[in-house]
This record gives structure tokens, sequence and C-alpha cells, in this order.
């Protein structure tokens, strides 16, 4: 992230650490007559594992456990992992199998790293490194991501076609920093990437998601924090996103119904991007109802873009309301129309894009070094109805911040309190009055070539991963 944004962005985790704590996940105490394996290096696979003081060794042998719901593998924190831990069996409902860390710190995985084809299964408090492509798969339905560490994989968090009502909340998604197949001349690369969404029904919340980018040989650079390719009715809220490549691409025509809200995106990267979707003459699309509310976003790089839409958009497929956008290259690029409006933007050029009503050009007025508008700021209290009852902080939504009496909702991720106005905490989770939207992306879905070709990269499995579609990038 950037220096400017640095010690803000630490102020933000702890508000980060109230808020997540409101997220309604599955109880994962362990049930009664449940049993508890544990992996440790100084185990023995011939062991039952059924104690921390008699556990099996190895990944493969905790693959072949016969788990039921409410079960737990539990690996040992600080030690180290190398292989493939799959989990094909199914919890319940409110009785998840789970897979997590015993003892001091998260136990560290690399290798094949995390294959999770059974339903129901919580993954939590593990360190995911060096994969050899995805650190986590998940394919089932009712999965929950919670507390893990993925970090120099190609996708962080892959979410399977299959895999319906995920939860990917509360972790750290940095430095997923490598490309494949990264050869020249197909435009075939893909990687990079915080979280890919191929399922329906995921909720991407509370994470903090930085410095996903690599080096392209098809793209010069490429990379993002989440990626929607497939997925419908994603809901990407709470996140605090800083120098990826780009922040959200979504592609794959069956691709729909994506919201995106009370994020904040920042990057100090020459070459980077908020958000890019298309339209229906794009190779990779089109991609239905994707609505972008309340989100905060500075990028400072000479060449950053804040959103486009490519090839034939219309307001069917993009919607723009309640976000400030201040970007030191170009506000955004439209092929098309959108709909929207009550935007802030600043800083850029607008490249012959027009206001729509509401919105306007204007300084937002940010307490230095935050994106946090003053009590005097354009954004405070102007807001139209907001998607959620929580900000980024965890601030009740619609509440007077100029002290004029009157509440009212802030544009961007931030609401501002009067120092005369009730503080109005709120206790729910962010999820939003209107609902969940769709996602899409999870494999870069090019910025419209024709020519982008698939990459088949998917794992060997019982059920087959999909491989990963090549992106044609356009450059304005």
């Amino acid at each position: 992230m950037s220096t400017k944004l640095r010690s803000s962005a630490r102020l933000a985790l702890v508000a980060f650490a109230v808020a997540a704590s409101s997220v309604a996940l599955p109880q994962t105490a362990q049930a009664a007559g449940a049993t508890t394996y544990y992996v440790s290096p100084s185990g023995n696979d011939s062991n039952a594992g059924t104690s921390p003081g008699s556990p099996i060794r190895t990944l493969g042998r905790a693959s072949g456990l016969g788990l039921n719901p409410g079960d737990s593998v539990l690996l040992q924190g600080g030690a180290t992992f190398s292989g493939k831990l799959a989990v094909w069996r199914n919890g319940a409902a409110g009785n998840p199998i789970t897979v997590g860390s015993y003892g001091t710190g998260r136990a560290i995985v690399t290798g094949d790293c995390l294959e999770v084809g059974g339903s129901y299964v919580t993954m939590r408090d593990l360190t995911i490194t060096g994969c050899t492509s995805n650190g986590i798969w998940t394919n089932g339905t009712g999965n929950v991501v919670t507390g893990v560490e993925a970090t120099h994989n190609i996708h962080g968090i892959d979410v399977g076609p299959q895999s319906k009502n995920t939860q990917i909340v509360s972790n750290y998604l940095h430095h997923n920093d490598r490309m494949a197949p990264n050869t020249p001349g197909a435009f075939d690369d893909y990687g990079a990437v915080g979280v890919v969404v191929e399922g329906d029904g995921t909720e991407v919340a509370y994470n903090t998601i930085t410095d996903n980018w690599a080096p392209s040989a098809d793209f010069g650079t490429d990379g993002s924090a989440v990626e929607i390719y497939g997925g419908i009715g994603t809901s990407v809220h709470h996140n605090l996103a800083s120098n990826n490549r780009t922040f959200t691409e979504l592609g794959n025509k069956r691709s729909a119904n994506t919201v995106y809200a009370y994020n904040q995106v920042t990057s100090s990267l020459t070459e980077s991007e908020f958000l890019i979707t298309r339209g229906d003459r794009d190779y990779f699309g089109p991609v239905a109802g994707t609505r972008a509310e309340n989100n905060s976003v500075q990028l400072t790089g000479a060449k950053s873009l804040g959103f486009s839409c490519y090839a034939g958009c219309t307001p069917t497929y993009f919607s723009l309301s309640n976000n400030v956008l201040d970007v030191a290259g170009r506000i955004g690029y439209l092929e098309g129309s959108m709909t929207g409006g009550n935007n802030v933007y600043w800083r850029g050029s607008m490249g012959g894009l027009k206001l729509m009503p509401g919105d306007r050009y204007v300084d937002p007025g940010f307490k230095p070094g935050t994106l946090v508008p003053t009590s005097t700021s354009p954004l405070v209290d102007v807001a139209t109805q907001p998607l959620m009852d929580s900000d980024l902080k965890g601030t009740q939504t619609g509440v007077d911040g100029n002290g004029d009496g009157k509440s009212g909702a802030d544009i961007g991720a931030y609401e501002v309190k009067s120092k005369d106005g009730k503080q109005g905490k709120s206790g729910k989770s962010g999820k939003g009055k209107k609902g969940k939207g769709g996602k899409k992306d999870g494999k870069k879905a090019g910025k419209g070539s024709k020519d982008g070709k698939k990459a088949g990269h998917g794992k060997s499995g019982k059920s087959g991963k999909s491989g990963k579609s090549g992106k044609g990038k356009h450059r304005h």
C-alpha cells in the first residue's frame, strides 16, 4: 500500500476487527460425539491422530480420514506441511467439518495445498503459500474461509463453479504474485489474484487484500483483488484493498448481479483500475447487473483508470452510485451507457465521460492521509439510500454528519458523525438492506480482445476444475 495511506490503513484494520465480529458465520464449536484429528510433522501416520500427543504426520493421511459432520482436522500451528489436504466429505448446516490449526500460530501449507470438494466445511487460521496453483479451491455448498493468510499463489482462493453460498470473510490475501502460463503471444496469461469467484451466492467481506499483481508476458502487468468469472449473486463489501493491479474485473456471460459496496480501494501503482466490466459486444460479455455503490477509491498512478465498461455497455449491465473516485489518470472509460449517479469524481481526466444526475467533479475533502471525509466535505449527508446498514468502520449509515440536525447517508465507504449527533453503531453484518448482488470474473476476463483463449489450469481432482480464461486487454 502507498506510504501516504499506510497509517490510516492500520487504523482501518482495527475497525475491521470490530466490524467483522458481527458477521454471522456457521457454528464451529465441536458437537458432542465429534472427533478431532491432529496432524504434526512429528507424528506418525500409523497413529489414530485423535490426540495432540499422538498425531498423524502427513496431509495425504489426513485426506483419507472418514470425516463426519462436526469433526475437525487440525494442523500444528507454526509447522509447515507440504502436499495436498483434500476434503471431499460433507459437514452439515450448523455442524460443519473444520480444517484449521492448533497450538500456537497458524499452520503453514504449501505444495498442492487445500482442496475442498465437500460441503459445509470451515477453513480457518491457516497460512497457505507457494501453492502449485490455487491456495484454496472450494467447490461445495455453505463453505467458509476465515482467518486465513494466502500469499505467493497464482490464485489465493478459488471459489469453484459448483459452489454455492460460500463465505470468504476476514482473511489476509496478499502478494499472490505468480502468473501462468506467462508466455508471450496467445493473450492467455492469468493469475496474481486474491479471490476468483466462479460459483453462486458468494460473499467476499471484511478482508484485507493487497499487492496482488505480477509481471505478465501478455499484458505487462496483471492481477487483481477479486475476479468474477461465471458467478451469480456475489456480494463484495467492506474490504480494504491496496496496490492490486485491478480491484475487480468481471467476465463470462453467466456472471450476473454482482454488488460492490463499502470497499476502500487504493493504489500507487503506475497502472491500476477500480472496476472493469463489459457489454454484449465484448468477447467475454455481457455481464449483467453489476452495481458499485458507496466505495471510496484513490488511485495515484499516472496511468490509473477508475472504471471501464467495454463494448456495448448499457444500464442493464452497469450501475455506479454514491462512489467517490479520486483518480490521477482517467476517471472512467465507457463504450455505451450506464446508470446511477450521485458520484464524486476528482483529479483525473473525464476523457469525454459525461456526468450523470447528481454527479460532481469536486475535491472530496478527505481528512489528511485518509479517505474519510471531514464534516464539511461535499460527500456528507448527500447520498441516496445506501445498500448497507453500516460503513467500513462499522458506523451506522444515514446519521447526521454535518451538524445541521438532519440525517443523511454519505457518499463513499465512510460515514461522518457530527459531534452533536448520536453514535449509532450498527449491529448488523453489513450484508445489506437489499441483499447480495452477483459476482463474476475469476479469470481475468481480458479487456475485450476477441482472441483471448482458454488456459486450462484446473487441478486434478474428483470434479475436474475448469481452466482459467485467457484475457485480451484493451489499453486506452
